[in-house]
């Protein structure tokens, strides 16, 4: 994790309170970011945090942990929205590339891909 995800997820909170529908798929997503997100955006209708990288942070020198399932914390705050997407499963070609790609998808490697699990208000 670093400050400049904090500051992000910080920044949401601040300045779009009234935020309805978010969608960070495919990226690295720490856990105590999300947990701002959930917590901080009281009007949060619907996530997407499908094939994201949910990371742990460790105490030193421990390297970051990858989350194989999120844990009942964050599906605690996750239960009062009307939509959650998730997806974390090691056979789905979407989360393996984001994998691989670290966090930072190619989206130029999957464009016939990208709309299939996008919230349907974001897709064009």
């Amino acid at each position: 994790m670093t400050p400049y995800d904090i500051l992000f997820a910080s920044a949401l909170v601040s300045f779009l309170p009234n935020l309805k529908v978010l969608s960070v798929r495919c990226t690295e997503l720490s856990k105590p970011v999300l947990v701002i997100l959930l917590k901080g955006l009281k009007k949060l209708k619907v996530l997407n945090i499908s094939h994201c990288l949910i990371t742990k942070d460790l105490p030193p020198p421990a390297p970051m942990k990858i989350l194989a399932k999120l844990d009942e914390s964050i599906l605690e705050k996750e239960s009062r929205l009307d939509k959650f997407l998730t997806c974390m499963s090691d056979s789905c070609i979407m989360c393996q590339r984001t994998q691989n790609d670290e966090g930072f998808m190619r989206w130029y490697k999957c464009a016939d891909l990208w709309k299939v699990d996008e919230v349907k208000s974001l897709a064009i």
